[in-house]
């Protein structure tokens, strides 16, 4: 019987990844972002598309109660960054916005299935960033914001310890996805995460291959210096 995954974020670069790779591994997919979902996602027989805003706590209660009761792995995928701006360059706009893509939706994710998966001894992953373990300039609200997702995630881990869920970051540097490849320099990229490599990752870590390891936040660089 297939095990089955929630994969929040699905849409985006790193989220096609995702999907493509545990339906390759033979998983069922629940599918869910805010945009519609693109054709390549909708044919793919082992995957359900469900819309959601993530940054809605109710929204996110209404996605859960429509996956089964077997949900087994949860991989959090949305998230969001405004760069480039020093501190005092901020607005509070810039704060909520944010705060309400990474730091919200990795409780509103968490709160709605962490039941879920203390039941089935399931697996829960999401998406820091190395500015939260090597703190770079222009990247305060955003390294802020994952640091929540970071301690949410670890505290998640800890409470669902004893039921034998477990719970994990992954911390990359840039992402070599399509969208940020657009405004890389000349070969810049070939330093950056490729999005495959994560995708491997997390279906490691939500494996039964994974199941020893969890409270950990595991740093993804490429080649670009810690």
């Amino acid at each position: 019987m297939s095990k089955v995954v929630l994969i929040t974020g699905a849409t985006g670069g790193l989220g096609r990844e995702v999907v493509r790779y545990f339906a390759g591994k033979n998983w069922q997919i629940i599918a869910s972002a805010h945009e519609p979902v693109d054709d390549e996602i909708a044919r793919l027989p082992s995957c359900q598309y469900i819309p959601c805003d993530c940054t809605d706590p109710m929204a996110v209660e209404e996605l859960v109660s429509k996956t089964p009761d077997t949900l087994h792995a949860v991989v959090h995928l949305v998230g969001g960054i405004r760069a480039g701006m020093l501190l005092e360059e901020t607005s509070p706009d810039d704060f909520e916005f944010m705060w309400r893509l990474n730091a919200l939706s990795t409780y509103a994710v968490l709160r709605a299935t962490v039941p879920r998966l203390k039941q089935n001894a399931g697996a829960f992953v999401a998406i820091a960033a190395k500015t939260v373990l090597h703190t770079e300039q222009r990247k305060a609200l955003y390294g802020a914001a994952k640091a929540a997702v970071v301690h949410l995630v670890l505290a998640a881990a800890e409470e669902g310890r004893a039921q034998g869920m477990r719970a994990n970051v992954i911390a990359p540097s840039i992402i070599a996805t399509p969208a940020n490849i657009e405004w890389a320099r000349e070969r810049e990229s070939e330093q950056w995460v490729p999005p495959q490599q994560i995708a491997q990752l997390i279906h490691f870590l939500c494996s039964d291959e994974g199941q020893g390891i969890t409270g950990c936040v595991i740093p993804m660089y490429g080649k670009i210096p810690a």
